[in-house]
């Protein structure tokens, strides 16, 4: 009865470590494979000289769902989805690329900070060109 007991709990014991998941730190490395996906806008804030603004808030409903596709062959595609605007925006393409250490991004050659990025939530900054400030833009998109 005993010998029966014991090899009840150690059963329940491996399959109790069997169940757990071990965390995928890889897929919050920042590679090429991992980064590239679906992503969804749900955070635009602009800064100058100290003062922030929700940019996000003031997008048309038609660009907040816009998808933003990483392909792994460096090419970027932003998909006017759901809502379309009027008139319908055309879908536009880029390229895309990260920077030998992983810390910045470059999409159509214009350089991005990567904040953070945990697998799933990517957050990067950089200067909004054509302002008549420096603006820095913190973008936050979520993978889909």
């Amino acid at each position: 009865m005993r010998k029966n007991t014991l090899t009840a709990i150690a059963i329940a014991i491996l399959f109790s470590f069997g169940a757990c998941k071990k965390s995928d730190a890889s897929s919050s490395a920042k590679t090429v494979q991992n980064l590239s996906g679906s992503y969804v806008l749900t955070s635009l804030i602009w800064t100058s000289n100290g003062i922030s603004a929700n940019v996000y808030d003031s997008l048309p409903t038609c660009e907040k769902d816009n998808i933003l596709q990483l392909l792994t062959d460096g090419t970027a595609h932003e998909i006017d989805a759901n809502v379309k605007c009027d008139p319908p925006e055309p879908d536009s393409v880029t390229t895309w690329n990260l920077s030998a250490n992983g810390d910045s991004l470059y999409f159509g050659g214009l350089g991005t900070f990567i904040k953070s990025w945990d697998g799933k939530t990517l957050v990067y900054t950089g200067i909004v060109w054509g302002a008549a400030l420096q603006v820095i833009a913190s973008t936050t998109l979520v993978k889909q």
